[in-house]
């Protein structure tokens, strides 16, 4: 137990170790719409405040209950001690430190304050009426004696007056206060000073022997994905990012949540304060403080320390307290929709109870073709404010994973996936349609990957930086099918036989398919228009190559400003990952040097020309050729008939090769092949030189390179006259 003639009048003890799970149980998917109207009121019961408080202090420690639920809806009242007020440790200004009486029944079996209790309403006795002086709010694991903090009644009532005037401080910031008298803490040792965090992270950073720590007895709380799948994974990292503690929900009901679960929402009531609800359900449960009328606070803490918000306000049912000799947490389920969550302040969070925020269903099909066909769907509901934020957009894009891990029935699957993604918007006028067909692959866990689509469109919806195409998100719908076969092909090489023409050109792409020992060959039309040079570069590459989520600026750096209907229009016209694209840059053309390109060469009068195909296959890889620049002339170009001409040419290529030589006389339709002429390199050019037999009339000589592996092939054509 806690040396009580060595307590601190403004402090609070508890040294080393890692601190308490977070106290929320926060639910996974986004927060959504603010609501109008006022979020808190001064509690109608009576309330004793810091002064007073004090002032009763002095003669020494007051005694008191705090209530909270611990099976069910049953309110439990468990007595405690105040021990002291430690000035300047919470966000808004001082805690209270007290113990709860570990020989009562819930505190024998528990061992130590739960998370889960944040919000427990606290009241002490004055002159014979029980008046609240705050909530429980803050915990460290391994903590003797019942210890620990809440929030002032007068903070928390307060939420609603405060929010605009007064700051609440910064997230994340840290809080020490050095206690007027040390207390003595029995395996401790002597604790001089109490260190207020608001996260495990910044805990971890600041814990040292003779400072207590203490951070929000708050713990994020996923459920309806496996433990062990990627799309768990990310999400657990993203909300540890977050400064949150996450937990695996285990709660019961449908889909691990209990929609028909009802109870009075009264002071010392289990609440949850939910991001999303449905089959992907995330938030936090804790405990009401007081309710006035419509008017609710809860916490003692902030959940997010968002400001304005909109997050589902909740029943909770308690299925028990996990008694942990490292840290006792309360295992709860969500239950029915009571209202909405429309402050997340440093003291509280605070709403109204009746309709519940604006929201967004997150509709998802998957059928897994793998040893047997099985299917699945789910619904998801986010608010519909953060349904347009980058971080509700990774929320909706999880939701969708959930069905397919249920008809996988496994927690990873390498393989592929097809996906159609439709995503309905508003510009508070009229709604528009986002459709999207893709094809995924991936090695490890095509599960989560195929959901990219949903971020994409989300992301790139959100990103409005001139404020003129906002959209309110109306619903999302994700259908896929699975397989375990992969789909994935890599670029390997490109060819134009005869080289690049003006007008219509047969290139021939060819891939690596993954699992076929044979390269496959896709052919691609590529139209030239006349005028367009020859010269450059062609580059073959997945047409997805270089998209960014949420990129809302041209590659060009230009600025464009951009309706909703426009960026709707650019998403249904945004290639799929089974896209090849090919694209012929026009370049200068070479001097006596090899050209070498650099990004000040590319003509921009020229614009680069540009054609994709589908594949069916997820296409990695990519290949850059340039033209070979193939020159020629004869000499002389007029001759005696029955005298020879000689052709010289020259081209870039990578090493020694040959040309082939053909010649068409005027008058004549047929074109022969008259010889294979070696050309020798040096310097990445090569030349060759022909001498013609004897000629009868004039002629078109027509020289062919078949290209190389880093040079594209080339065409070239020179007339020799007859002299007379």
């Amino acid at each position: 137990m806690i040396d009580i003639q060595g307590r601190a009048r403004r402090g609070e003890g508890r040294p080393r170790g890692r601190w308490a799970p977070l106290a929320l149980v926060l639910l996974i998917v986004l927060a959504a719409a603010a609501l109008a109207g006022p979020a808190a009121a001064a509690p109608a019961e009576p309330t004793l405040s810091l002064d007073e408080l004090q002032a009763r202090l002095d003669s020494g420690p007051v005694t008191g209950y705090f209530l909270t639920v611990d099976q069910g809806a049953h309110i439990a009242t468990v007595p405690m001690t105040v021990l002291s007020i430690a000035g300047g440790a919470g966000p808004d200004g001082a805690l209270i430190m007290f113990a709860a009486d570990m020989a009562d029944p819930l505190m024998e079996r528990i061992g130590t304050i739960a998370s889960g209790m944040s919000g427990s309403p606290l009241y002490v006795d004055d002159a014979g009426t029980d008046k609240l002086i705050g909530a429980l709010s803050y915990g460290d694991i391994f903590t003797l004696g019942g210890l620990a903090l809440a929030t002032p009644i007068e903070y928390m009532s307060a939420v609603e007056d405060r929010f605009g005037a007064v700051a609440v401080g910064t997230a994340g910031a840290v809080r020490t206060v050095s206690l007027e008298q040390p207390l003595s803490v029995p395996g401790d040792g002597i604790v001089g000073s109490v260190a207020v965090v608001t996260s495990a992270k910044a805990a971890r950073a600041v814990r040292k022997p003779g400072v207590a720590v203490f951070a929000p007895l708050a713990a994020v709380q996923l459920g309806g994905l496996p433990v062990k799948s990627r799309a768990y994974a990310e999400l657990s990292a993203a909300l540890q990012k977050r400064g949150h503690t996450v937990v695996s929900g285990l709660g019961s009901g449908p889909g691990g949540w209990d929609p028909e679960f009802t109870t009075p929402l009264v002071g010392g009531a289990a609440l949850a304060v939910m991001y999303t609800r449905g089959d992907l359900w995330a938030g936090g449960i804790g405990t009401v403080t007081y309710i006035n009328d419509d008017r609710l606070v809860a916490f003692g803490h902030s959940m997010d320390w968002a400001g304005p918000t909109a997050l589902y306000l909740c029943n909770a049912q308690i299925d028990g307290i996990w008694a942990n000799s490292l840290s006792a947490y309360k295992l709860g389920t969500p239950g029915a929709v009571r209202g909405a969550i429309s402050e997340d302040r440093g003291s509280a969070v605070a709403g109204l109870t009746g309709a519940g925020p604006a929201e967004v269903p997150v509709t998802s099909s998957a059928t897994a073709e793998l040893e047997t066909t099985a299917s699945a769907t789910s619904t998801t509901w986010i608010t519909r404010k953060w349904a347009g934020d980058p971080w509700g957009s990774f929320l909706a894009a999880v939701a969708t994973t959930v069905p397919a891990y249920k008809a996988a029935d496994r927690a990873y699957l390498p393989g592929s996936a097809e996906t159609a993604t439709t995503v309905v918007v508003s510009d508070g006028e009229q709604q528009y349609t986002v459709q999207r067909a893709n094809v995924w692959d991936d090695p490890w866990d095509v599960l989560w990957v195929m959901s990219g689509d949903v971020s994409y469109i989300l992301d790139t919806l959100a990103a409005d930086p001139y404020g003129i195409a906002h959209a309110d998100v109306v619903s999302v719908d994700f259908a896929a099918t699975l397989s375990d076969a992969r789909r994935l092909a890599t670029v390997t090489d490109v060819t134009v036989p005869g080289g690049l023409r003006t007008g219509s050109n047969t290139i021939t792409v060819t891939v690596d398919v993954f699992g076929q020992p044979e390269p496959l060959t896709i052919p691609v039309t590529l139209v030239l228009p006349v005028g367009t040079p020859r010269e450059g570069y062609l580059m073959v590459s997945s047409a997805t190559d270089g998209r960014e989520d949420g990129e809302a600026e041209p590659e060009d750096g230009t600025s464009v400003r951009r309706t909703l209907a426009e960026t709707v229009a650019d998403l249904n016209a945004a290639p799929a990952n089974d896209e090849v694209q090919v694209t012929f840059l026009p370049m200068p053309l070479p001097g006596p040097e090899p050209f070498q390109a650099t990004a000040g060469d590319v003509l921009t009068e020229f614009e680069p020309v540009s054609t994709t195909v589908a594949t069916g296959l997820v296409v990695t890889g990519g290949v850059a050729k340039p033209t070979a620049g193939l020159t020629l002339s004869a000499r002389p170009a007029r001759v005696l008939r029955y005298r020879r001409t000689t052709i010289t040419g020259s081209f870039m290529a990578g090493g020694d090769t040959a040309v082939r030589v053909y010649r068409q006389y005027r008058g004549e339709a047929k074109r022969v092949l008259v010889a294979t002429v070696p050309a020798f390199a040096m310097d990445g050019m090569a030349g060759f030189a022909y001498r013609s037999e004897r000629l009868r009339k004039a002629a078109l000589f027509t020289v062919v390179w078949a290209g190389d592996a880093s040079t594209l092939g080339a065409t070239a054509r020179v007339s020799v006259n007859l002299r007379r």
